[in-house]
């Protein structure tokens, strides 16, 4: 099988539910964040910090033009990597793209725990972060949407995930 890129929002629970997915089929597990930051020796915040959104956006374009002999892998993409440089149409060229799609309101709830570690959000009060929310789905929408499956509200139970990507594969 392709790779299988897990894309959608932050805090859609890509990495979670990626691992679980990776696991049950046998596939490797990568997470587009914590590669770029393994590699720069740095946290995303501290990237974004440092270097700004700018550079980091030109890490996960290269974090994608990399990605030769990665079958196998189920990849869990930051929220906006596949938003900047044309990279969503790479991932579909690369493998299946999977579009995790969550509720803003359940998106808040997630993402105010652990909000000190995302720098987009770190400040924000809880007005501000679910209008942060409805702003950045409503621009990231249309990017999303052509992943090639879409699961709304993903639980973590991953038998949903396995069918509908057995499903694909057929076609």
């Amino acid at each position: 099988m392709k790779t299988i890129f897990l894309i959608g929002f932050m805090g859609a629970g890509k990495s979670t539910l990626g691992k679980k997915l990776a696991k049950a089929i046998g596939y490797h597990f990568i997470d587009s964040d914590k590669e770029i930051s393994n590699q720069e020796g740095l946290t995303i915040s501290e990237l974004f910090e440092t270097k700004g959104e700018s550079y980091f956006r030109l890490k996960e374009k290269t974090f994608v033009d990399q990605l030769n002999g990665t079958e196998n892998s189920v990849i869990a993409a930051g929220g906006g990597l596949p938003i900047y440089n044309n990279l969503m149409d790479k991932l579909n060229e690369k493998g299946i793209t999977l579009y995790l799609r969550v509720k803003p309101s359940t998106l808040l709830l997630r993402l105010k725990e652990g909000q000190n570690k995302r720098p987009l959000i770190a400040n924000l009060n809880e007005e501000q972060l679910q209008a942060f929310i409805n702003e950045k789905l409503l621009e990231r929408e249309n990017t999303y949407l052509k992943a090639q499956l879409i699961v709304d509200e993903p639980d973590q139970k991953i038998e949903q995930l396995i069918h509908l990507l057995r499903l694909h594969q057929k076609n």
